[in-house]
């Protein structure tokens, strides 16, 4: 079977047709004028239509061509709400010749408000002297009502930072001071000259700690909120690790600091310093060394291991408690996650601790990584890259 491929025939009469649209450029570029999609115009330096195409007129709410150029004889006036635009886009005009993107509100036929950008060149005589302006109108109407929600959104979003800034700046005071007149009174009892009894102690003994437990209960919920909404600002400053863990661990009190044991990974060299914020480290250490401490066996010891290389510094805090299953693991990295742990645990919390340290080394350019298994303990690793953290020379 043969297949026959059309040929495109030219015909004599074609080619006058072409030939004779091509000898008057001044009907081509009309219909150009005329059919095009967009807004063109030409007005003199005083604001004045000498002509304007039908899209222009359909954007301005005319019917017509026509009834435009005889309806506006004053654009500066007439067109623009702004009363001073006009005035800003002739002495534009005059400085450079030339606007691009010249934004405006401009009054339609009905009285409705649109938003245009013009683009516009000044034409000149032989001698250089300006005769009139020619360009495009562009509506941006929708441009503009996305612009203008953006921001509205910003300012709202904003406000509310500010407002919970305020509100937890409230929170601390009104749960924090209480709860360190409850602990100080408590500790002023124990100092008491008085006959002391077993039954007294328990009671002095009850309050420190639950005192104590809801303070640290306030002070995660306070960190977490303040931390997932990027409130808490970084302050960078030298620090030598190995002294800063000891003071941190000094820092647990109640026999547990006996139980940690500092030491440097096989292949790095001491002394290990670091430019890093020492709050934020600080608070993600204490949170990963409670974590190991409260659910590792009484005696058990845990172990913080500093590592350095010249891509990063690592810490690893290192128990032998129970572990955790794949499905533990989930859960404690997920805020407030530690039901699952509470069932098979004697320990409670609110499950904020990894999530406070997962965020805090996110704020210092780095990362947590947890790795469990039932019955072999628990690695929490924090990585510190040295683009945020930088080892110090």
């Amino acid at each position: 079977m043969t297949v026959l491929t059309p040929v495109p025939i030219h015909t004599p009469a074609a080619d006058i047709s072409v030939e004779a649209d091509l000898a008057h450029p001044e009907d081509r570029y009309r219909r150009l004028f005329e059919q095009a999609p967009w807004g063109l115009f030409q007005t003199t330096i005083d604001g004045r239509y000498l002509d304007a195409n039908p899209a222009l007129a359909r954007l301005y709410g005319y019917e017509c061509r026509e009834d435009m150029l005889r309806a506006l004889t004053d654009i500066g006036v007439q067109l623009y709400v702004d009363p001073g635009r006009r005035e800003a886009f002739v002495a534009e005009m005059r400085s450079r010749g030339v606007i691009q993107g010249f934004e405006s509100r401009i009054r339609r036929r009905d009285g409705t408000i649109i938003w245009i950008a013009e683009t516009c060149r000044e034409v000149r005589d032989a001698n250089g002297h300006p005769l009139y302006y020619e360009g495009t109108v562009e509506e941006i109407t929708a441009r503009k009502e996305a612009e203008q929600a953006l921001r509205a959104a910003n300012e709202q979003a904003q406000r509310a930072n500010e407002a919970k800034e305020r509100f937890l700046a409230l929170v601390t005071h009104e749960l924090r001071t209480p709860l360190h007149a409850i602990l100080g009174f408590g500790d002023l009892i124990g100092q008491l000259d008085q006959e002391e009894t077993a039954e007294r102690n328990d009671y002095l003994r009850e309050i420190t700690s639950a005192g104590n437990r809801l303070l640290r209960t306030v002070n995660r919920l306070l960190d977490y909120t303040r931390l997932a909404s990027g409130a808490a600002a970084t302050e960078l400053q030298l620090i030598e690790l190995e002294p800063f863990i000891a003071r941190l661990v000094r820092q647990l009190g109640g026999g547990r600091d006996k139980r940690v044991r500092v030491q440097h990974a096989p292949d790095t060299v001491a002394p290990c310093v670091l430019e890093v914020d020492g709050n934020l480290l600080n608070r993600a250490l204490m949170e990963l060394l409670t974590n190991a401490l409260t659910y590792s066996p009484p005696g058990q010891p845990v172990v913080v291991e500093i590592g350095q290389s010249l891509e990063a510094v690592t810490l690893r805090v290192i128990d032998q408690g129970r572990g955790m299953s794949a499905e533990e693991l989930q859960a404690a990295a997920v805020p407030f996650g530690s039901v699952i742990l509470q069932a098979r645990s004697r320990q409670q919390g609110l499950g904020l601790g990894l999530p406070i340290a997962q965020s805090i080394a996110c704020m210092l350019g780095g990362q947590l990584d947890l790795s469990s298994s039932l019955l072999n303990g628990t690695v929490a690793t924090l990585y510190l890259p040295t683009p945020t953290g930088r080892l110090a020379p």
